[in-house]
């Protein structure tokens, strides 16, 4: 009986050391799909967030909450406010799946923001005020006089006042992140540095309050962030 002949060791070294240099080509290539697709979930979702708010921005003029007095102060009023117009009814949008940070402290835990009569509230997330408890920061109480092109109107969190984006909350690190504008459009930045019109018009800044006027407001995850 013939006996079978098994891989000598310097066989299997060509072996694994082939496997190795086929997995340092495919690695990277995965690795890119997956942030690309990140960025397009998260792209996606202030897309939808600023169709929203400028529908009502355009229907309804101020941002108010279901009083139609109260001045809206959290993402969560943000949120039922839009989703009372029928303009957006997905918790989803505001906690990005691929925001770690935001998605351990802060998961939805229904569909949808409103019961299906439009008034009635539901308590849509399981921590709605932590500080990094959502993906987005929104910006309210715009004057009409702002320039739609250049003047933002929500943005994912971490944008420091520097022009970068911080590493440890950052939805996307250092890396970068979108920001929605007055237009409807959504950009990606890698920094801002000196790419953001200041709000008079007069020259750049890397500065995000710096574009947006005095009375406007910025409301994150723990309520407002800043009146500028």
């Amino acid at each position: 009986m013939k006996k079978e002949r098994g891989f000598t060791l310097i066989e299997l070294i060509v072996v694994i050391s082939i496997i190795g240099v086929l997995m340092g080509f495919i690695l990277p290539s995965i690795s890119g799909v997956i942030e690309r697709s990140r960025r397009s979930a998260a792209q996606n979702c202030l897309k939808k967030i600023a169709d929203a708010y400028l529908m009502y921005r355009e229907d309804k003029g101020s941002f108010v909450q279901s009083d139609g007095i109260s001045p809206i102060n959290t993402i969560k009023e943000f949120a039922l406010t839009l989703a009372r117009e029928g303009l957006l009814n997905d918790p989803n949008s505001y906690v990005f799946a691929s925001d770690a940070l935001a998605q351990s402290v802060n998961k939805a835990k229904r569909n949808t923001i409103v019961h299906g009569d439009g008034v009635t509230e539901t308590d849509c997330w399981t921590s709605d005020s932590h500080a990094d408890g959502f993906s987005v920061n929104i910006i309210v109480d715009l004057p009409d006089s702002c320039q739609p092109n250049t003047t933002p109107i929500a943005y994912t969190r971490g944008l420091e006042t520097n022009g970068r984006w911080s590493d440890t909350r950052g939805v996307f690190r250092k890396k970068g992140g979108f920001i929605a504008f007055l237009d409807g459009k959504v950009k990606w930045f890698d920094n801002v540095e000196n790419k953001l019109m200041r709000a008079d018009i007069t020259n750049t800044t890397s500065n995000l309050r710096d574009t947006i006027p005095s009375d406007a407001r910025i409301i994150g995850g723990a309520g407002v962030v800043e009146v500028l």
